[in-house]
């Protein structure tokens, strides 16, 4: 289950970078795509936008691991900047606020589907 949320994280991620408005939750777009090169597919908005609210309702419950995670997923930051970036102190504590995130994400996830 967790590898389809990294997954759907990556599509949301994705999502956002392409998105028109360019702009999600508060941060800038950030293109990662070279110019002329092949467009990755993105997820359907519908599918982004349960993977915004879920990060948005993290944000609300825990602002740290939700800024792990976008920095993780949207700008593709490594653990090391990570740690540093948002002042978490060292490369492991941002993988376990990472790994927590992405479990949080999860939980929210499921519960959606379900109601």
């Amino acid at each position: 289950m967790l590898n389809d949320t990294q997954q759907r994280l990556t599509e949301w991620a994705r999502w956002v970078q392409t998105s028109d408005s360019g702009l999600r939750m508060g941060y800038n777009r950030v293109s990662l795509v070279p110019a002329g090169s092949v467009a990755m597919p993105v997820c359907s908005d519908e599918q982004a936008l349960m993977v915004d609210r879920a990060i948005a309702r993290l944000r609300q419950r825990d602002q740290g691991m939700a800024e792990v995670l976008v920095m993780a997923y949207s700008y593709g930051f490594s653990l090391t900047r990570i740690a540093r970036e948002a002042g978490v102190g060292s490369r492991e504590r941002a993988r376990y606020l990472l790994g927590a995130a992405e479990s949080w994400i999860d939980c929210a996830l499921s519960f959606q589907k379900i109601t």
